[in-house]
């Protein structure tokens, strides 16, 4: 089994502590060609894998779903085309809105007036007024 006869222990360098079991080189020698053997054949595997598996993606991704409609529009919202006109359109709809009067919700009589009469209705009211000195000072003199 193991042909490897022992060499004669040096009696000197046991003294000194050094080690006097040597290595089996043959066996090292081996496991190293089997690690490098096993090294090589996982990396080719890998490659073998990695083939096959872009030839499957090439296979599934080449030819478009045949559910899938080229000349459909994206969901909304959309880009606007002409943003310049849009915001005109936008700002003469909330113009109109600060400048007249109209329904806002009929079943509950709340309606909308101008902007411009609204502050004059609140400037006009009492409770918003302010006197021209607290009463709390006025009555102290």
């Amino acid at each position: 089994m193991n042909d490897h006869t022992p060499e004669p222990i040096d009696e000197n360098a046991v003294s000194r502590g050094h080690e006097v079991i040597e290595t089996n080189v043959s066996l090292v020698i081996k496991f190293g060609i089997g690690l490098t053997a096993m090294a090589v054949i996982s990396m080719l595997l890998m490659w073998g894998m990695f083939v096959a598996v872009e030839d499957f993606n090439e296979a599934s991704f080449d030819t478009p779903s045949p559910l899938l409609d080229q000349n459909q529009l994206p969901p909304a919202p959309r880009l606007q085309v002409i943003p310049e006109e849009d915001l005109a359109i936008f700002r003469e709809i909330e113009e109109k809105k600060l400048n007249s009067y109209g329904w806002v919700i009929r079943t509950a009589d709340i309606v909308q007036i101008p902007i411009d009469r609204a502050m004059q209705l609140t400037a006009d009211e009492d409770r918003f007024k302010l006197s021209a000195r607290p009463e709390s000072l006025n009555e102290g003199q």
